[in-house]
């Protein structure tokens, strides 16, 4: 909510009435850029799933923790993120730029090719686990997705 109204009560009503936020005028870019922000990672880290427990993938965000067709397999935290997102939505193709949007929370500058280093990686550990079995899929021009077979 963008208002002329400075006063507490106006604030408290205006959250109470349902507003995610409450900014006053005159302000300044910065700090509208910063709730945005605010409000986006919130966003991002509610709407994410704990976990995803499938026959094939079993993911526990809480505990960083993957098993793969039954063995464990060791990521980073940047290699979990981005395996969450594409087990989130199976079958689902995300660009580059989207997976560095959702995966780096911290607005870092990324370059796109650091995402198809993070796959080929991802790929390799995935597939000491699962064997000839392809959970990660390069959609040419576009980008990868997840297929659970």
């Amino acid at each position: 909510m963008v208002t002329a109204q400075v006063e507490e009560i106006d604030r408290i009503l205006g959250l109470e009435m349902g507003a995610d936020d409450y900014i006053c005028k005159p302000f300044s870019l910065r700090e509208l850029v910063a709730r945005v922000r605010a409000i986006l990672r919130y966003e991002r880290v509610s709407s994410a799933a704990t976990s995803i427990d499938d026959n094939i993938l079993k993911l526990d965000r809480d505990k960083m923790h993957c098993v793969v067709v039954g063995k464990t397999v060791e990521l980073t935290a940047v290699e979990f993120s981005l395996l969450q997102l594409l087990a989130n939505s199976p079958g689902r193709v995300y660009s580059r730029s989207q997976m560095i949007d959702q995966v780096y929370s911290d607005y870092r500058i990324v370059n796109e090719r650091t995402m198809d280093s993070h796959i080929k990686k991802l790929r390799k550990r995935l597939k000491e686990a699962a064997g000839d079995l392809e959970l990660i899929h390069s959609i040419y021009g576009v980008g990868y997705k997840l297929e659970m077979p």
